[in-house]
């Protein structure tokens, strides 16, 4: 008996045999004394097939989500209504050199947030009317979110 298991393929061998070995005239010498070619081959993980399985392995309902150690940004900093705090809590967090993907376009919140969870950066902050001088903090795998402050929130992310 065998286990089945599901696996992706993301790496691509390729059997270069002696085309290289030919052209930059590379031999070695064996036990007789006689030059032969030597056999060569490489291998490569491909990044689209990598970035495919990270979202076959990684998504749900509403979009990707990213795990912590190869999401492009830490955050995903949101600012409703042009809110000016968020340009500081934006210029902070850079300062501090945490990834940002910055969300200041002028459409509803509804769109901001669903992008949100569709790009699945692991951490979403929100500075809002709402929020104040508080940052609305929540993490792209969990249901709940909670308002902190930016003290907080650069605790959590160093």
């Amino acid at each position: 008996m065998y286990e089945v298991y599901k696996s992706a393929e993301v790496g691509n061998i390729f059997p270069l045999n002696t085309k290289f070995t030919k052209a930059f005239d590379y031999y070695f010498t064996d036990e007789d004394g006689q030059q032969k070619p030597i056999y060569m081959g490489c291998y490569g993980i491909g990044p689209s097939r990598v970035m495919g399985v990270l979202v076959e392995k990684f998504a749900d309902e509403k979009g990707l989500v990213w795990p912590k150690n190869v999401a492009p940004f830490d955050v995903h900093l949101v600012s409703l209504k042009s809110n000016e705090r968020a340009q500081v809590v934006y210029d902070e967090l850079q300062q501090k050199g945490i990834d940002v993907f910055y969300d200041d376009r002028e459409v509803g919140a509804g769109e901001k947030l669903a992008d949100a969870d569709l790009i699945g950066i692991p951490v979403r902050l929100i500075v809002s009317d709402r929020t104040g001088e508080q940052i609305e903090w929540k993490e792209r795998t969990k249901d709940n979110s909670e308002i902190i402050s930016l003290e907080e929130v650069l605790q959590r992310l160093q």
